[in-house]
C-alpha cells in the first residue's frame, strides 16, 4: 500500500483550492479514483467535491 498527499488544484464543491489530505491506495504511481472518492467522503465534503475524484484534479505526491 502506498500513501499519497493530494493538494486540490481548484475549488471542488465545498473543498477549497489548496486543501491537502492523504490517501492510502494499492495503486502506483497515482491513487485509484475510488480511494480518493472514499477519502473525500470520509472527510465530510459534499457530492460535488466527490465528482472531482480523478487524481488529475490534484497535485499528487507519494510519501
Amino acid at each position: 500500500m502506498a500513501v499519497y498527499k493530494l493538494i486540490a488544484k481548484g475549488n471542488y464543491g465545498n473543498m477549497p483550492k489548496g486543501y491537502e489530505f492523504q490517501v492510502v491506495s494499492s495503486t502506483i504511481p497515482t491513487p485509484d479514483a475510488k480511494d480518493i472518492e472514499n477519502e473525500i467522503d470520509r472527510l465530510g465534503f459534499n457530492s460535488q467535491a466527490k465528482s472531482y475524484k480523478s487524481a488529475g484534479n490534484f497535485e499528487v505526491k507519494k510519501i
